[in-house]
Order: structure tokens, then sequence, then C-alpha cells
């Protein structure tokens, strides 16, 4: 049986194909953990500066998009 260039570029881009594909499924579950890491992070961060007391927090200490709820 003769396969054909034409067949083995298919193969080969078949190939490439699945590899992007399994690549990308990695991109997003490293993204999606930097994420939780992220707001892990912010929480640890007011929780710090709740506990130093609301004397030593200013604004300049978070985000703009930040709503502070009393």
């Amino acid at each position: 049986m003769v396969v054909s260039d034409l067949d083995k570029s298919s193969v080969l881009l078949d190939e490439k194909l699945l590899c992007l594909m399994e690549q990308l499924e990695l991109l997003e579950e490293k993204r999606a953990a930097l994420n939780s890491l992220i707001e892990q992070g912010w929480f640890s961060m007011s929780k710090a500066r709740y506990s130093m007391g609301n004397k030593h927090v200013s604004p300049l200490q978070y985000a703009s998009e930040v709503e502070l709820q009393f």
C-alpha cells in the first residue's frame, strides 16, 4: 500500500493540531491556577491590612476597582 504525500501531510497536520490543542488546554489550566493564586493573594493582603487596623489602610494600598464594604 502506497501512502501519498497528501496523506502524510494530513497525518502530520493532525498530529500538530492535537499537540496545539493539548498545549492550549494546559495553558487554560495554568491560567485558571494563576487567577486563583492572585485572588488568594488579594485576600491575604486585605486580611493583613485589616489586622493592622483601619488607620494603616489608605486608598493607595488597594486597587481603584475595589469597592469597600463596611
